[in-house]
């Protein structure tokens, strides 16, 4: 690998989870980079295959329904998938870590929230001291009065403690790459900002590569360098964040700037997108968009997009559309 060389990077990866009716695609043909110390932001609908994207690269897909059906996920150019589980056991935590995102189900309730820090630092072959280790993580994600903290149970833990604490134990093992999928779901407004802020320092402090699945564009304002959006799990969208907001080039990625409340804006009621996304099984050979967007004709109804180069003309700036140099 090169300086310039990303440390994650994922080339069409697809994902299917067998299920009684047959295979399904969840994940179709994604591809992205992620560079050492930027943030990727990831976004879409329920349903739009963030998640079992992040799953497919760490390789903890559910079990026996899912699997990688081909496609590359380099990290640090070792190829990801042909990995056996064993192998995948060393790099993660290590390598490359998660952020789960509801703190309630992420840690076990019949645990302190020392012994499972402990237990991660131990995987990561840590030894000597692991309950300072811990003390130390905990202070590192500002958890208040670690040293008591250290021997609470979760459920003695408010929602955002649990989540510092999910955060602690996803940096265990100083990994490169740290998916964090949608952590901050369940925070209030302030911890939330808390949390970022504690996202960003620990990303300036060792350079981590973060991929950040998120519903809120604020929060992709906020910290993501680059952004990519999903629909019906590919990739419809993608560019810096700047250029993704300024000029939008998916009617999707128009859509859903529009649903975002603006504080300077009167209006009667909250604008929402018509429809709902497609049953991954109904999809067809046109643009999964097409039965929701107002400028579909029957090209679009019946025949997949091309990537365009987005309407900033950035090198990096791409949509799949065809109807994208009719945005306004």
């Amino acid at each position: 690998m090169t300086q310039t060389d990303p440390i994650l990077r994922v080339e069409n990866l697809r994902t299917e989870l067998a299920l009684s009716s047959g295979a399904i695609e969840v994940v179709r043909g994604v591809s992205f980079s992620v560079n050492k110390g930027e943030t990727l932001g990831i976004v879409g609908e329920s349903g739009s295959g963030k998640s079992m994207t992040a799953l497919s690269i760490m390789r903890v897909l559910p079990r026996p329904i899912g699997r990688i059906a081909s496609g590359s996920i380099h990290l640090n150019g070792r190829d990801l998938v042909p990995l056996s589980e064993t192998e995948m056991t060393r790099i993660r935590g290590r390598e490359i870590g998660m952020i789960l995102q509801d703190p309630h189900t992420s840690l076990n309730p019949v645990y302190t929230v020392g012994n499972q820090v402990i237990e991660a630092l131990q995987i990561n072959q840590q030894r000597g001291g692991l309950l300072q280790k811990a003390i130390d993580l905990l202070k590192k994600v500002n958890v208040a009065d670690a040293e008591r903290r250290v021997h609470a149970f979760p459920h003695q833990m408010s929602g955002g403690m649990k989540q510092r604490v999910v955060g602690a134990i996803s940096i265990a093992g100083a990994p490169k790459v740290i998916i964090a999928d949608e952590p901050t779901t369940a925070l209030d407004v302030t911890i939330q900002l808390q949390y970022l802020e504690l996202l960003e320092q620990i990303q300036q402090e060792t350079g981590t590569a973060i991929v950040f699945i998120t519903h809120d564009l604020g929060i992709v304002a906020r910290l993501c360098h680059r952004l990519v959006v999903m629909y019906a799990g590919r990739i419809v969208e993608e560019g810096t964040v700047d250029d993704v907001f300024d000029a939008p080039s998916h009617p999707y990625t128009v859509a859903l700037l529009h649903s975002v409340p603006h504080v300077d804006r009167k209006v009667d009621r909250l604008y929402a997108i018509e429809g709902n996304p497609p049953a991954l099984h109904e999809i067809g050979q046109g643009c999964s968009f097409a039965p929701r967007c107002p400028l579909a004709d029957e090209r679009c109804r019946t025949v997949a997009p091309p990537t365009v180069a987005g309407r900033s003309k950035a090198p990096d700036h791409f949509a799949a559309c065809w109807k994208s140099g009719e945005l306004a």
